[in-house]
This record gives C-alpha cells, structure tokens and sequence, in this order.
C-alpha cells in the first residue's frame, strides 16, 4: 500500500462502525419485558412514587438540623459509646469468623478438598449461611441468648465467616499448582500442601477479605441493634419510636462519617496488601 494511501473505510481513515448486532435489540427487548413483567406484579406505580416525594423530601428535612430543631450535641457522648460497641461488635465478628473461614474454605476448592464429597457438603453449607439475612440471624440469636451485643457479635461472626470463606475458596481455586503437585510429589498430604503450598499464595488475599468481611460487619452492626443485638441501632430504634428526628439524624451523621473513614481507611491499607 502506497503511503500516502487512505485505508478502506470512513473518509477519516478509520475502519467502518460495525452494525448493531440483532442478538442487542433482543437482549433490550428480553430485559425490559422482564423490568415490566416485574413492575406489574409488585405493583410498583411511578405515579403513587411521584405523589410520595413531597412526604420523602419532608422526612429527610426533619433529620438535618434547623434553627428550630437544632441536633442535640450533648447527646453525642451516647452516640460515640454506642458506636464504639458496635466497632468492637464489627471487629470481634470480622477476626474470629475469618479465621473459622480460613481452615473451613480448604474443603470448599476443587483444588484442595479431600473428595468430592467434601467439596459438595463445604459449599452447600457456604451457600446456605450466605442466604440467610444478618437480621434474621440477629434475631434467632437475641431470642436464643437474650438481649445484648452477644447475640449482634454471633450473627457478625456468621456473616464474616460465610463472606471470607466463599471468597477464598474462589481464591485458591485459581492459585499456581505447581507448589501443590510438587509436595504432592513428595509423598505430602492435603494438609501439608494446604500449608505449604496453598496459604502462602492467597495470605494477602485473605488479609484484604477480612478487612471488608470488618467493612460490612460496621455497616451489618448499624442496624443490628433494631432486633436487640446490640449497638448504635438499640438506640436509632428508640428515637425513631419516639420520633425524635433530631436525634435520629445526629445518629445517621454520625453513623455515615464513621463508615466513610473506616472505607477510606480499610480501602488504603487493601491495596498496600494485594
């Protein structure tokens, strides 16, 4: 091709804009027909929504402080106490449920479960945690130990411990397997290649998973306390009772920096870690 020659295309040079694929408009179709399918049968209606915002905007006006309701400040002493249970309820939950998750995640892969069997069973039961609710799990557990951080931390620990596990094991199935078939050469057993070979692989990994397991156990904490478990929430489900928006709104603030922080910090030290 002579050099100053133009390639097949547009004047511009660039090659053609292909067609928009059929198989596109059929998907659009498929996925609209399914939002509508679903609107109807919730019963969803954009006009009731439209109607509505006015006593939405109006709730959320009654949360942020005014000259006429100004956020109680001496009440924030409360607040931060509570909110320091729920940190230690989050930190509780996220270390000990990750390290049940870090020996129960070798049976759930491929490439380190004992059989099949074991295998099936271990994400099966991964499956089945993950699918219960963190307030369903606080409130089987306030019923079955009572009222009180103690029943918030084991649900925490649940939850960490599911979220890790599942997470992991996704993890060591795609580690490098040749560590593994060399001490499987050697005569070593599923424990010893776990050890040796597979854990040190995945350590950063880990590290990171239990600091988000820690981020979504301060967020799961936050409302725990609305079925009794303990934390801030005991004390948002008393003001909201008493529609004391003042209060409610100082909570959510307080809530919300605290959450942005522990993001921003947890997301700083992850990706010094992986």
């Amino acid at each position: 091709m002579p050099a100053n020659a133009v390639p097949a295309g547009n004047h511009e040079g660039y090659p053609p804009r292909p067609p928009f694929p059929w198989q596109g408009w059929l998907a659009a179709v498929v996925v609209f027909g399914v939002l509508w399918w679903s609107a109807v049968g919730t019963g969803v209606n954009l006009r009731t929504l439209a109607g509505g915002w006015t006593e939405i905007v109006s709730f959320f006006h009654r949360l942020l402080p005014s000259a006429e309701h100004p956020w109680p400040l001496d009440y924030l002493p409360q607040i931060l106490v509570r909110l320091l249970e729920t940190i230690k309820m989050a930190t509780a939950g996220a270390i000990i449920g990750s390290a049940l998750a870090l020996w129960f995640c070798l049976g759930g892969a491929r490439n380190l479960a004992a059989g099949k069997i074991v295998y099936n069973i271990s994400r099966a039961l991964l499956n089945l945690i993950r699918t219960v609710p963190d307030l369903i799990l606080a409130t089987l557990f306030a019923t079955i130990l009572g009222i009180g951080p103690l029943p918030g931390v084991v649900a925490l620990i649940v939850l960490a411990f599911g979220l890790v596990a599942k997470l992991l094991a996704d993890t060591l199935e795609t580690i490098d397997p040749g560590p593994l078939e060399a001490i499987t050469a050697a005569g070593g057993s599923n424990l010893e290649r776990a050890i040796f070979a597979a854990l040190p692989q995945v350590l950063p990994d880990f590290l990171a998973y239990t600091l988000y397991a820690f981020e979504v156990n301060v967020r799961s904490a936050s409302v725990l306390g609305l079925v009794g478990a303990g934390g801030i929430g005991m004390i948002l489900q008393r003001d909201l009772a008493f529609m004391d928006y003042s209060r409610v709104g100082l909570i959510i603030a307080t809530i919300f920096v605290t959450v942005l922080l522990i993001d921003g910090l947890s997301t700083f030290v992850r990706r010094r870690l992986v």
